[in-house]
């Protein structure tokens, strides 16, 4: 095996981990597909935080194919003042349960999901759909306020056999308030009238409500209404049906969890019906097997290991690997403050510095850089200076002629050059500057001057950037550890003394993590690990 670096194992050892880790990964993976399922079953947004619901009408005009056009209208009364809307989440994956006493999963499409005179936004919750309504930048106020949403639920393709069924999860269990003056229409595609209707406050049929639920079907149409209070106005058009139903029934139910509709219908009502579930899980599946396929016969023919090594004889470092890392792989990946020693030595080799020893002190070197450092750009040189900056240049040194805040103004302008272009404390610069100009002490630049500087820094640059490709093109190039060193060594001037460098000691440091990042794959063999994991998965 090339570099001088050999693995060797036994190949009954090797198959036996092989076999460990797809049990693993399918533990891990089903142990996953179980928290999930539970958690998305389980899981309620407690949404009604700050307003109660009033009245809550449910109208659903269902088609032959199993698909439900639903208009809800929800009347709100906010008794906080800093709320901006509500929330609506409808579940993309429902559990149903049906007349024969089996439950599935069934996955359902949601789409032209919209909110009717308020503005909104759409997005995914943990497998829910969520219509967020309201604004952003309004509250809502104290009071009543009534939503009207309406969006497309498709049911899918009828799932079961000999019989036909419509279940409608009417009112989710997460809004964490009761949900007074309910009330349901549902025009069906065919007539009803006969046909079982159930109510249930869940998914599996445990808790049949049916008898406290005022209800009534004509026709294709189903009326229910659910009100705690009895004092709730009719919402349907005709006075028949609001008599029945606020006098056919003295019980009333305050619906604080979840309501399931239930209409039991004959094989053959619903006619058609969408493929809900697409075909993806079908081709990853495919896929999936080939995959597996492909990495059996992988194994079979370059999988078995021997048990004799390679010996092999290496004259120049694997890899064309610097000192220190020669040094780190050496010391048992232990770093040390010799390794980056070795480092200011090799740069020495490569021609970057010069060391000399100090006669006048034991045991001490000198460094110094035999290359210019990169110079750094002005700033601001990717534009033209901005015609309303305001340029100072410095006309005579502080004298005791200054004020207080002058001076002070006057050591923060010029510590550096005898031109500053200023950006910051503009404040305090404009309260002196009259006064620093007048003293003779500043000049304000003009827009001819302040031009020219700018493209003299702009030359200057260029050059000094010519200067340093000229004289880095000739040398070897550096490794990212070498180059660490360097500039840790030159920060401040290019001739330092070993002993009294106050910053050295961070090159320690910046070694030992380059060290450990870039060996962590070579020593390691980090990247066949990975592609161990990802046949297993």
């Amino acid at each position: 095996m090339g570099n001088g670096y050999t693995k060797s194992y036994k190949s009954g050892n090797t198959t036996f981990k092989v076999f460990v880790y797809i049990l693993l990964a399918y533990f891990i993976l089903f142990s996953l597909t179980l928290l999930d399922s539970s958690s998305d079953n389980t899981s309620t947004e407690k949404l009604a935080d700050g307003f109660t619901i009033e009245a809550y009408n449910v109208k659903m005009n269902v088609g032959i194919d199993n698909k439900i056009d639903v208009t809800e209208t929800i009347v709100t009364n906010f008794t906080n003042y800093d709320k901006h809307g509500i929330y609506r989440f409808i579940p993309l994956w429902l559990e149903y349960t049906g007349k024969d006493g089996n439950t599935i999963s069934r996955k359902v499409k949601i789409s032209d999901y919209r909110a009717i005179g308020d503005p909104y936004s759409l997005d995914t919750v943990k497998k829910k759909a969520r219509i967020k309504i309201g604004s952003a930048d309004q509250y809502v106020g104290y009071g009543r306020k009534t939503y009207t949403i309406a969006y497309i639920y498709d049911m899918g393709k009828d799932p079961y056999k000999n019989f036909d069924e419509l279940i409608f999860h009417a009112y989710g269990d997460y809004w964490g308030t009761e949900i007074k003056n309910a009330s349901i229409e549902i025009n069906m595609p065919k007539n009803i009238e006969g046909y079982n209707v159930n109510f249930f406050t869940d998914k599996y049929r445990n808790n049949n409500i049916t008898e406290l639920i005022n209800y009534k079907v004509v026709g294709n149409t189903l009326y229910a209404e659910l009100n705690a209070y009895g004092n709730k106005e009719c919402t349907y058009e005709d006075d028949t049906i609001c008599n029945y139903l606020f006098n056919n029934n003295s019980n009333r139910y305050p619906l604080t969890t979840a309501l399931t509709v239930d209409i039991e219908l004959p094989e053959g009502y619903f006619e058609g019906g969408s493929w809900n579930y697409g075909w993806g899980s079908f081709i990853i599946s495919m896929l999936i097997f080939a995959l597996t396929g492909f990495t059996i016969y992988k194994w079979f023919k370059y999988g078995k290991d021997y048990s004799k090594k390679a010996q092999t004889v290496e004259f120049y470092p694997p890899d064309n690997l610097n000192a220190a890392e020669i040094g780190y792989i050496y010391n048992n990946r232990q770093a040390s403050k010799k390794l980056t020693i070795a480092l200011i030595v090799q740069l020495a080799s490569k021609g970057y510095i010069r060391i000399d020893d100090l006669k006048n002190k034991e045991k001490d070197i000198k460094v110094t850089n035999l290359v210019m450092n990169r110079p750094k750009m002005p700033k601001d040189m990717s534009k033209t200076m901005p015609k309303d900056a305001i340029v100072a240049k410095k006309i005579k040194d502080i004298d005791d002629n200054l004020e207080k805040n002058e001076a002070i103004m006057m050591k923060y302008l010029f510590k550096s050059n005898d031109i500053k272009i200023v950006e910051n404390n503009i404040d305090k610069f404009l309260e002196v500057k009259d006064s620093l100009v007048d003293k003779g002490y500043i000049k304000i630049l003009d827009d001819n001057d302040k031009e020219s500087i700018y493209n003299q820094s702009v030359e200057d640059y260029n050059n000094e950037l010519r200067k340093y490709n000229e004289a880095i093109s000739v040398k070897s190039s550096l490794t990212p550890l070498e180059e660490n060193v360097y500039n840790r060594l030159f920060e401040s001037k290019n001739d330092v003394i070993i002993s009294s460098h106050r910053t050295l000691y961070k090159a320690f440091d910046d070694v030992e993590k380059i060290l450990k990042s870039t060996f962590k794959n070579k020593v390691h063999d980090e990247q066949s690990a990975k592609q161990i994991k990802g046949s297993i998965i």
